[in-house]
């Protein structure tokens, strides 16, 4: 028998001898131990869930991690749904949790866009085969609703600009307004932070004041994290906001961040209150301060230990 055959024999004679129970608990120390898979939501990237029944307990969980408002490194921590006491608490410890649940899963949705741009990047650059080009390119286009062929420059100039960030300071206060700090029916029933509809039951409930004549839902996301990754989408993707994304990628060429009134520019059909739901949303930005303290955090790739229940 040669060399090789007998080590497999061996590798095979000891694997035999373990017991399965000690071999199930060998792979689970090894799943908890491996940084970003364990006690992750299995996101790329990864953010831990957390659950919290009162906002007692939600100030404890973002007290034990070290984090507070403002902050400049947030977290990997994704909050599953806001408690049903968030109304009763005081305004301003109300916002603060409100502003520190929503930043992790912005700042993680937004770094997934940037990683789907390096891809739209790699296959524009003719370093790979040209079927797997047209395989990216295709599947993106896909996902950001552009038509044409792949390889075309009007198709890869339209994914350029849909596929790209949005201001975290945007992305806050418009949950803010749509989802009244956390506390609307929606955002405790249905984790939708930004009154976004659906025509499928299924998915959907049933708005209490809505028409007889209408038949619209308002849609239900299992997590908080997939209504920012619906939102996100949606701006990135819907006919509705081409002029912000115009003006988005004007200010990318130029190499700045986007003012508060640029971030709001194109949002006139968000609402059926036009430019007066604009302004509002505007104000609330320059309020908060938003522009300054969301503009240059950052998402921490290790959180503490905090208790998840």
């Amino acid at each position: 028998m040669s060399e090789p055959a007998k080590a497999l024999n061996q590798l095979r004679a000891l694997i035999d001898a373990i017991p399965l129970t000690a071999l199930v608990l060998g792979l689970a120390l090894w799943w908890m131990g491996w940084p970003g898979i364990a006690n992750s939501d299995g996101e790329i990237p990864p953010l831990e869930p957390v659950q919290a029944q009162s906002v007692e307990q939600l100030e404890g969980i973002f007290s034990q991690a070290g984090y507070f408002w403002p902050a400049r490194q947030v977290p990997p921590l994704t909050l599953q749904a806001f408690p049903d006491d968030m109304g009763e608490a005081p305004s301003e410890q109300r916002k603060a949790l409100f502003f520190r649940a929503l930043m992790p899963l912005v700042l993680a949705e937004n770094e997934r866009i940037r990683r789907q741009r390096h891809q739209l990047h790699q296959a524009l650059s003719e370093s790979l085969p040209e079927q797997r080009r047209k395989n990216i390119l295709n599947r993106l286009a896909q996902r950001y609703r552009v038509d044409g062929p792949p390889l075309a420059a009007e198709t890869w100039q339209a994914l350029e600009r849909r596929i790209d960030t949005v201001p975290a300071a945007l992305a806050l206060v418009q949950a803010a307004k749509e989802s009244g700090w956390g506390t609307s029916r929606f955002a405790r029933e249905a984790n939708n932070l930004f009154g976004e509809w659906t025509w499928d039951a299924s998915q959907g409930l049933k708005p209490l004041d809505r028409p007889e004549d209408a038949d619209h839902y308002v849609q239900v996301f299992d997590n908080l994290r997939d209504s920012v990754r619906s939102y996100l989408q949606n701006l990135n993707s819907h006919p509705a906001y081409a002029r912000f994304r115009a003006i988005r990628a004007r200010a990318r060429g130029e190499g700045r961040a986007m003012t508060p009134a640029e971030m709001t520019a194109g949002l006139e059909n968000y609402s059926q209150r036009g430019m007066a739901y604009v302004e509002e949303v505007r104000a609330m930005i320059r309020a908060n301060r938003l522009h300054r303290l969301a503009t240059n955090t950052t998402l921490a790739r290790k959180s503490k230990r905090v208790a998840l229940r």
